[in-house]
Formats: C-alpha cells, sequence, structure tokens
C-alpha cells in the first residue's frame, strides 16, 4: 500500500502480442459496486454519530461489518455527478475560465508566438502567487493521452512500432502510458486469440543434458525442435522396409492425423485482471494526477506514515495511496522536502467482486465496505486539513502516565540507568532529562531535527543512538518502561492547511481520486467543522448556523462516473475532472498565503 514497485519502470519482457505462449487465466469480468444506503436522519438530535467509536471498537471479526456499524455516518450518495457540480456556486462563480472553455486565448496563440511574457502577465494568479498553467500544458496532454492504444503501448515498452506505421512522441504522459502498459496485459482483452494447434513433436532423449533442457524449452514454447539429421542408408532401409500393421495393410501416417492439439494464445495479457499487482495500478494512477499537479505547482507523494482515522481515542486503520500537495514557494523550505496541504488524495483497491452470486446489487458486503474505505479515507483528508494552525498533541501528552514513575523506584524504571552502565559509565547530564527542548526556528530545521531524530524521543536515548557500540536493544517490556507520550500522528514533512476552502465558511470540500479495475472516479465530500469534532472528540462546542445549504450531521458523497483507462476519450473527461480539480482549490481565496 506504501511502496512503490521500482521494476515497474523496465520494460516488460512480456509485451509482444504476436509471440505465441500459453494461454493466461480467464479474463476477470468488470464489476461496479452499487450503492444503496438507508436514509439519512433528517434531524441533528437523532444523530448518533457520538456512537461510532463503540461501533466501531465492537469489530473484532469479518463477520461482525454490517451496514449498522456505518449508519452513525449518516452519508447520503449522489452518484453520476458532473465535477462542475461538486464546486460550491458562490466560490465557482469567481473561477478564471479552465483551458478548453478559454476561447480568447486560442485566439492570442493563433495571433502570435512572441507574446508570452505579456500573457504571463495578464494570466490570472492561483493562491500562492503563481499564474495558472497556460493552455498549451493542458493540450499537450490531452493529445497525448488521445494517442493510440497499441502504437503507444509499443513506444513505451521499447518495441518497433507496427508495420505501416509510425513511432508516436510521448513526453508529459510517458510515467502513465508505461503503468498503463503493465495494466493493459493483465486486463486488456481486445486482442486476445485463442486457438490450437497440433503439439511439436517431442525431440528424442540425448545423452548431452543441456541439449535436452534446450529441446524442451522448444516444445514448451510450440516450436518445433531442431531436426535430427540422418544418413541416407537409414532413409533407403525405412522405404524399402516399409512396416506393415497386423491386418494385412502398410503404415502411411495415418497415426499422425491422431497427434495431440494444444490450446495456444496470442495477445497482450499475461493474467487475469484479479491477478495483477497492486503496485501497478497505484504507480499508473499515481502517474495520471502527478502528471496533471506539477503544472499547477503541486507534487504527488504517500504517506509517510500509516492512515489512521481518529475517531475518540480510536484510531482506525483506512487507506490513502497517495495525496497531492502544494510546493511552498520558498526555495529552501522546498528543497526540505516540506508540502503544504494536501489538496486532494487518491486511492485504489485491488478488489474486483464486490457481492456474492446471491446477493442483490446493491445488498453485497463488499459494496458496503468499499464505499466506507472512500469516506474514511477522505475523513481523514479532512482532519488533517483542519489541523492548520494548530498545535500536534502526542497521544497521552501530559497525562499522568507518561509522566508520573510506575509503582515506585527509580525514573523510567532504571532502563536508562542500565544504558548509562552499558556505555562504559557515560555520565547522564541533567540537561538531557529535561522533557521539553529547543523549538526550531523554521521548518527546515524542524524537519532537518525529524529526520536525525531516534524513534525514542528521550535526548539521551537519542545520543547513545548516534553510537550504536554504546546502545543495546531495548525489549518491548522496557520500551513500555520508558515514560514518554505516544508517537507522533502528523507527518513531519507537511505543513497542514485547508487549501481552498473559503475563509468563512464552516464547511471543508474534500476530493479524492478512487480507483478500480481500469477505472477512476472523483469524489467530493462537504464536511462541516463540527462534525468532525465530534467525530475526533466526541462533542463539539461549534454551534451550526441554521442557514447552512446543508445539514451538520450529513456527509453527502458526490461522485462521478467510472472513467475507463483504456478508452481514449473516457481518458480526456478524467483529465478534465482532475484539472478542475486543482484549478478550483488553488484558486486565491480572501487570506492569500505565498509562502
Amino acid at each position: 500500500m506504501f511502496g512503490w514497485g521500482p521494476g515497474l519502470a523496465l520494460p516488460s519482457a512480456s509485451s509482444e502480442p504476436e509471440k505465441e505462449r500459453n494461454p493466461p487465466s480467464n479474463p476477470t469480468p468488470l464489476d461496479f459496486p452499487v450503492y444503496n444506503l438507508p436514509d439519512v436522519s433528517p434531524h441533528d438530535a437523532d444523530s448518533t454519530l457520538p456512537e461510532l467509536f463503540g461501533l466501531l471498537a465492537a469489530i473484532k471479526r469479518p463477520q461482525d461489518i454490517n451496514i449498522d456499524r456505518f449508519k452513525a455516518l449518516n452519508v447520503h450518495v449522489e452518484s453520476d455527478v458532473d465535477v462542475r457540480r461538486m464546486f460550491p456556486a458562490d466560490q465557482a462563480r469567481s473561477l478564471p475560465p479552465l483551458p478548453w472553455e478559454d476561447e480568447s486565448e486560442i485566439q492570442s496563440v493563433a495571433a502570435g508566438q512572441n507574446q508570452d511574457q505579456d500573457k504571463d502577465q495578464s494570466r490570472p494568479l492561483m493562491s500562492n502567487g503563481l499564474p495558472y498553467p497556460t493552455k498549451d500544458r493542458f493540450e499537450t496532454l490531452k493529445n497525448e493521452l488521445l494517442l493510440d492504444n497499441e502504437d503507444t503501448f509499443r513506444e513505451v515498452a521499447r518495441l518497433p512500432p507496427r508495420e505501416g506505421r509510425a513511432r508516436v512522441r510521448v513526453t508529459q504522459t510517458r510515467k502513465f502510458w508505461a503503468g498503463l502498459e503493465h495494466m493493459a496485459q493483465y486486463w486488456d482483452t481486445s486482442l486476445d486469440n485463442y486457438f490450437e494447434r497440433p503439439a511439436s513433436p517431442t525431440p528424442p532423449a540425448s545423452v548431452d543434458g543441456d541439449k535436452m533442457d534446450t529441446d524442451d524449452a522448444s516444445g514448451d514454447l510450440g516450436e518445433p525442435g531442431p531436426a535430427e539429421p540422418t544418413m541416407d542408408v537409414d532413409q533407403e532401409e525405412s522405404a524399402d522396409n516399409t512396416p506393415i500393421l497386423s491386418n494385412g495393410n502398410l503404415d502411411d501416417g495415418s497415426e499422425k492425423t491422431s497427434q495431440p492439439m494444444v490450446k495456444r494464445y496470442t495477445g497482450r495479457r499475461v493474467g487475469a485482471g484479479s491477478e495483477m499487482p497492486d503496485e501497478m495500478r497505484d504507480e499508473t494512477i499515481r502517474g495520471f494526477v502527478e502528471m496533471i499537479a506539477w503544472p499547477f505547482g503541486c507534487q504527488v507523494t504517500i504517506p509517510t506514515l500509516p492512515p489512521r482515522l481518529t475517531v475518540q481515542s480510536l484510531l482506525f486503520p483506512v487507506r490513502q495511496s497517495f495525496h497531492a500537495a502544494r510546493s511552498p514557494r520558498d526555495r529552501t523550505i522546498a528543497r526540505s522536502g516540506i508540502l503544504e496541504g494536501p489538496v486532494l488524495i487518491a486511492q485504489c483497491r485491488p478488489e474486483t467482486g464486490f457481492r456474492s452470486a446471491h446477493d442483490a446489487p446493491g445488498a453485497g458486503l463488499g459494496e458496503v465496505c468499499d464505499l466506507f474505505r472512500e469516506v474514511g479515507g477522505m475523513l481523514l483528508a479532512a482532519q488533517e486539513r483542519a489541523r492548520e494552525g494548530a498545535i500536534e498533541l502526542r497521544p497521552g501528552e501530559g497525562k499522568w502516565w507518561t509522566t508520573a514513575p510506575r509503582f515506585g523506584g527509580a525514573p523510567n524504571d532504571g532502563i536508562l540507568d542500565d544504558l548509562v552502565n552499558g556505555a562504559h559509565g557515560l555520565p547522564l547530564p541533567d540537561s538531557m532529562l529535561e522533557e521539553g527542548g529547543v523549538k526550531p526556528s523554521s521548518p527546515a530545521e524542524e524537519l532537518e531535527g525529524s529526520r536525525k531524530r531516534h524513534k525514542f524521543e528521550h535526548p539521551f536515548v537519542t545520543s547513545l543512538a548516534r553510537r550504536p557500540s554504546a546502545m543495546r536493544k531495548l525489549s518491548s517490556g522496557e520500551k513500555w518502561k520508558i515514560l514518554q507520550p505516544g508517537p507522533s500522528l502528523w507527518d513531519k514533512r507537511m505543513r497542514y492547511m485547508q487549501i481552498g476552502k473559503a475563509k468563512e465558511s464552516s464547511f471543508d470540500d474534500i476530493y479524492m481520486i478512487s480507483s478500480i479495475n481500469h477505472h477512476i472516479s472523483i469524489l467530493h465530500l462537504r464536511v462541516h467543522k463540527r462534525y468532525l469534532d465530534v467525530l475526533t472528540n466526541g462533542s463539539s462546542p461549534i454551534i451550526p448556523d441554521p442557514n447552512d445549504d446543508q445539514p451538520w450531521h450529513v456527509l453527502t458523497l458526490q461522485r462521478t462516473r467510472w472513467y475507463d483507462l483504456f478508452d481514449g476519450p473516457d481518458r480526456v473527461e478524467a483529465l478534465k475532472g482532475v484539472w478542475a480539480l486543482f484549478h478550483y482549490q488553488l484558486r486565491p481565496t480572501s487570506a492569500v498565503n505565498t509562502q
């Protein structure tokens, strides 16, 4: 989930559709979840969101998962929604025109090529002070996504073009096409050709073991082995001494017609879609989002910590494949790996079946789980974005169980004294026992400190970690006895910001790229600040505005249709949708941050 296959950038050895080989597994039929949720609670007094903690904590086995466990989330789903409808109307009115809607820019490009500097100055600015991407950047991506699949697959796999076809040029979308070519080896059935042919004759046994291996290999590939040299005398004898069968008839070779047949295959697939490694889908979707994020000054990165949704005192594991975040304008901070956001997230899932044979569409357990995987990932993104301006409070920080010695005795139960004795009598200065430290003066220093910091927060343990010879490995019991707060749940490389949120609004708009099979869908979740507080803490002091267009206790999930990445027009529609997300999220709001 968190790793990326380093071998995906290499050309595949099985990407030649014309090569004859054994048939792969049967293709996986396409299946998509259907959503049939109970009606939402119309009044906030009926909301059972505070009870979600107990419902999730009571899950002990997969059989305990059902729709009633998640009913407290109060989710309402709207399907087949256009991306432009996912933007609040009051915020979308002031948006600059999208590239495919800006007719004036087309005229200016056709008028002359020497006005680039003037156009940069006249282009509208994003929230970080940079101009919006030019239409040329969008047109380049669009034209490359409309290329023929077979021609582009052969280009990224470094295969010669088909006869009579010219090589295609792939620049900005090469990473996406390389991942899609790997996905096609499990999902693309357009070139599937199953046939039967006579089995290759088995070569006679040879004394030479190497020669036997070579002949066997050629037989497995369905290719005739090398012909054995024969002597003329043998041929004459075989002609004169024609074998006679027991019934008196001559053997005229009719037995050859009963030679066994073997099933063979030509095409692109090497396996079924359900057998495809998860990393291939992750890498493909990441390449698709990344080529759109770069023109907006954003980067795509994977989470550095396991994604966990905070439900009061419960850390519920959720799925986030990667997220897109904005790069800071300060070059020093940007080089340190600090990002701002997240702007949007993505979730790729390997499931290919969502209901059993006897389940009606919308009643399958897989459909319920798939929907709430998406909702859980988006709620985590809302919690992360809500950390803007807040100071992290680590689990147990300030509590008695992280400060008071357990059962009396020496501080930390004498664990640190043992470390001192193991370090050849190294003294333990009083300054090392202080809980607090000097706060870094800049995010770059904070990142550098986090890289050098050992997983134990105690400064003396950290100092010993720099000398492996003086540091012995602690057991689990000894780690438990060291008094310190729990590990951090915040990403040290992320400067949490609600990019794209209207400052005066109590709602935050969360966007996700969801992917199953070889399809993607764009999701939008509108979350109220009070909803997040109740989910995270169990209660909230925020009083909702009765004039809001959406009740605070209802989660409205909007989603587009599923876009097929093997279809050129669908790829362009998905490009427009994700481009519109960045276009909207990076618009200037009432307070502009140029850092």
